[in-house]
């Protein structure tokens, strides 16, 4: 496999937390969970790996099929497909401000890399979105954003799970009494843990319409998120 060095930075520059999509403002759930004392720093690790294995599975084979819908890279054949990719996202995504903050970091994650990028896929599929209208779900427009820079499925893949997770440490990191060491050390042990998820992610991306996930825990976390007095994120 031969990697383009330039679309490669390209891409790891999109995954950085710095981007300015607004991630850094989602706990996607961990906020609630730290408050109603569910998570703490023994217990994170155990549930970053468990929470991956449910959440990473499904949102990495909504980003290969997000990938697949620009074989060509070119501006045809995008519009069906795309929006019922990120419906039956949506349909996945019980809690409604899980749902909104990857809709929300979709949107914004598009607007960016089309004023980056000279992309006429890029341009249509947030057009026809936005005319529908329709959610533009984060892991869907990386996995299409990864196609048009050029990057295999499988890279595009790990670069995001890798991103997904730098945030929920992050966030962690500002909700617990997470040393920057003990942050580093979950992610550096939890490296296996992305090969295996992306590799799940690919097994079901190829049975679209079976796609499924189970996390309740998470998902009231999300919903009780805001009726929590203080808040320090969106989600």
């Amino acid at each position: 496999m031969i990697i383009d060095n330039l679309s490669f930075l390209k891409l790891l520059q999109l995954a950085d937390s710095a981007v300015p999509i607004g991630s850094a403002a989602h706990s996607l759930g961990l906020e609630t969970l730290t408050i109603e004392n569910t998570l703490d720093v023994g217990r994170l690790e155990d549930f970053l790996h468990h929470y991956l294995a449910e959440t990473g599975v499904l949102e990495s084979a909504f980003c290969r099929l997000g990938h697949r819908l620009a074989p060509d890279k070119g501006a045809s054949g995008v519009a069906a497909s795309w929006l019922t990719l990120n419906q039956r996202l949506s349909a996945l995504k019980t809690a409604r401000e899980s749902r909104m903050a990857s809709a929300t970091l979709g949107r914004r994650f598009l607007q960016l890399v089309i004023a980056l990028e000279d992309a006429p896929c890029l341009r249509q599929a947030f057009a026809i979105a936005r005319q529908q209208p329709c959610d533009m779900h984060f892991s869907i427009a990386f996995g299409l954003v990864g196609a048009v820079l050029g990057i295999d499925e499988t890279t595009t893949v790990l670069v995001y799970l890798q991103q997904s997770l730098a945030n929920l440490v992050s966030a962690s990191q500002r909700l617990l009494p997470l040393g920057q060491s003990q942050a580093s050390a979950i992610q550096w042990r939890l490296k296996s843990t992305l090969l295996e998820i992306a590799e799940r992610g690919r097994e079901q991306a190829e049975e679209p319409t079976e796609l499924q996930v189970f996390t309740p825990l998470v998902d009231i976390g999300s919903m009780r998120h805001p009726q929590l007095q203080t808040r320090l994120f969106i989600s």
